[in-house]
This record gives C-alpha cells, structure tokens and sequence, in this order.
C-alpha cells in the first residue's frame, strides 16, 4: 500500500470499516465505506519501547492446539472488561502461521474456525498458493505497488492469503503498551512472515512505533466474535489505491482469506490497484479519507478530473429516478443502461452491484423476463465479489430470480 515516510505526529488513525455499517442513504442497498478510527497516546519520546515482556504480563499457564506459544495477556482492559493476549500458531496454514492479539474467549471462536480446524479447506481454495499473476515493483510517487504479470479478464484471481497479524481494535493501551505487545506478536511469528510483515510499507518513520506504523498502512477490518479486529495481509498490502480500481476484494471471516479478483481487463505491465475508500462519494470526502488515514493526496484519474463529481451526481439522480415505484416514475431499462454505463465510464466496475439491482428491477418491471434475470445474476456475481456469500443483499437477487414473474417488481412500470 502506499504511504510516504512522514515525521511522527501524536495520533495514530487506523482504517477500519464502520463499526455501525454505516448505510449511504442514497441507495436502497447497503454500502460499506471505510472510515477511520483514532487510537492515541503520547508519544513524547520520554520512553523507549520495552523488548522484554516484564510484569504487566500475565501468562495462561493451559494451552494447547492450536497455539504453539503460551498465551501472554495485559491486565483486565476496563473498556472491554477483559484482558487482551497474544496468541500465536507457527504451525497454522502450512506453516505460514499467525499471531493474534485477542480476548481469550476471541480466541476460542478464532480455534474453531474452518482456517484452523481444516486445512484442506485451504488447500481446497488454493488460499496461501501464488497465482503468478503479479509482482512488486517500485512505482513513482506511489512507493511499491503490484503489476501483473500477464493479461487479466474479469474475475481473474490475483491473490488469495490468510493474515500473518490480527489485533482487536481498541484505544485502551498507549502507544507505546500497544507497541510492546504487537512486537512481541510479530516476533513470534515464522520468520519468513515476520520479514514479509516487517518489510512493508509506513506511514511515519519512527523505529520505537514500526510495527504500528506498519498497521496503519496497511490494515483491514474483520469482524471476529462481534470484535472488530485489524488485520494485515503482507501479500495484499502491495495493492496500491485508485478511485477507479481494476480489482476488489473479499474478505472470508471462516478462512480468514483475503482474496483480490481483477474487475476489468488488465493488461501485462499495468498496475493492479484497490479502493481503500467508498469510491461512490465525492471528490471532497475520498480526499477527507485519505489525507488522515494513509497520509496522501490521491491523484488519480477521477482526482484530477473536473466531471467526475458531476458524473456521480448524474448516478444519484438515475438512482432516485429508478428507485422511484411511483405511477409518475420515469425509470426504465434504458435511464438503468445509463446507469451501467456510467460506472463503467468512472472506472466503477467493482463497485456496479447497485447498478445491476436496479438494472434487473427496471426489465422486470417492464416484464422482459430476460433482462431482468440477465442483470440480477450480474448483481449476485457483484456481491459475491465484492461482500461475500453473507451479505444480506444476495437474498434480494436469489429471490428474484426463483420466479421472476412472481417478484413483487413484475410489470408494475407497463
């Protein structure tokens, strides 16, 4: 991920997904925009980070499969009345292993996830295997990004990992307790994954905060226990941002795999790049994103362009248009081909399952049984790329496509 070495200011602010899924009024179905959350402390360089674990630590004396090191815990955290331990499995996912920094009953429910208890559901999905579709490379202004390594098409997989760090969010600890405590997470860690982690990109420079300089630039968010936890993927953290991205991804709570999939052709050479932001808002508020969170300017091609919010204001208004079930309504098949079109046009490929929704209603309510099924497979496909097989929106599609002509949209524009 990108991020330019900044000197070290007194807040760190770590990208997560909205804890209230926050839902962009707008639409009719959900979006999940990225937003941030503040985690400070001092960092007035009056200590030094502490190497040793010493008596704040308390070990769990039981332990078993699947941790290879005895638990090592803070004391009882008042905010989540609990104490947080760092759990570590040098043996998970053939040895790629995993450090997560938990509640103990966290853990529990992490042990008995499908990642953990069956490994040949990841050898199944080929999770952890190199698809040789990509490298790193240094990209100007942009630090190291991932090329492909030959022509991509639509839905080709880029990359598919499980996290080598996991740390439940919270703004309990100081910077400097947080600090000792993930160190010693990484420093349990296989030594090829620790070197993989300790090798990406940061934001602010500053050795006695590394590895959560390291989290900052290159955290997700999952969902864990009803925890929201960060997470980081070394492999996946190459994936430079654009507003109009050529690839999305997916996150599998149950094997905790992070899977990239390309949204449009790619060619041989080109930069393969995500969305670390909604990229169906404003110029104004991507940029308000961006700016605290990864501390850059986005440049893209929608950045720098002076149509591209005019663009996406046109997108709301055929949105409302076509959400409208009134008798005046003026929605139809053509103003949702529009719509389509539009995406496209803004690089919005990974992000067209709205658009396809009201694709699908708009041909089923002039009873064209063939558009309305054509484009509500594209919205389950968009989905599936992009939430994931639970997201509550595939049921809206699945419905429609068990009877068409039993849907409650059918021919009520005609």
């Amino acid at each position: 991920m990108y991020a330019p070495v900044l000197s070290l200011v007194s807040t760190f602010v770590l990208a997560s997904l909205t804890d209230a899924k926050t839902v962009l009024d707008r639409q009719c179905w959900h979006e999940y925009p990225l937003v941030t959350a503040h985690i400070s402390s001092s960092t007035d360089r009056t200590k030094e980070y502490a190497f040793v674990i010493q008596d704040s630590i308390h070990r769990i004396t039981e332990f078993g499969a699947p941790w290879t090191h005895p638990p090592k815990c803070t004391l009882i955290l008042r905010n989540i009345n609990d104490k947080l331990c760092v759990y570590t499995s040098t043996s998970f996912a053939n040895g790629r292993g995993i450090s997560i920094i938990t509640t103990p009953t966290i853990a529990k429910q992490y042990a008995g996830l499908p990642a953990f208890t069956d490994q040949s559901a990841l050898n199944a999905q080929q999770i952890n295997e190199p698809t040789y579709t990509w490298r790193a490379s240094t990209i100007l202004n942009k630090g190291i990004g991932m090329l492909a390594t030959k022509p991509l098409v639509f839905a080709d997989r880029v990359t598919s990992y499980t996290p080598a760090f996991l740390a439940l969010l919270e703004d309990e600890l100081t910077t400097h307790e947080r600090e000792k405590w993930w160190r010693l997470a990484i420093e349990q860690l296989p030594a090829q994954t620790k070197e993989e982690f300790l090798g990406l990109a940061y934001v602010f420079g500053d050795e006695r905060f590394r590895v959560q300089d390291i989290v900052q630039a290159n955290t997700f968010q999952v969902e864990i226990g009803g925890r929201n936890h960060l997470a980081v993927w070394p492999e996946t953290s190459r994936l430079n941002h654009a507003c109009n991205p050529n690839a999305q991804y997916i996150i599998n709570t149950d094997m905790l795999s992070h899977t990239v999939r390309a949204t449009r052709p790619i060619a041989e050479g080109e930069e393969i790049t995500i969305s670390y932001t909604s990229p169906l808002d404003p110029y104004s508020v991507r940029q308000n994103h961006l700016r605290p969170s990864f501390r850059f300017k986005c440049a893209c091609s929608r950045c720098t362009s002076h149509t591209s919010d005019d663009t996406l204001s046109l997108i709301h208004s055929l949105q409302a248009q076509l959400n409208d079930w009134s008798a005046s309504s003026t929605g139809s098949p053509e103003m949702a081909e529009q719509l389509l079109q539009l995406h496209r046009e803004e690089g919005l490929e990974g992000f067209m399952d709205v658009a396809y929704g009201f694709a699908a209603l708009a041909y089923s309510a002039v009873g064209d049984e063939t558009g309305a099924v054509k484009y509500a497979e594209k919205a389950k496909e968009a989905i599936l790329m992009k939430d994931g097989m639970w997201s509550a929106n595939l049921r809206i599609w699945e419905e429609l496509l068990m009877n068409v002509k039993a849907h409650w949209s059918w021919r009520r524009r005609e």
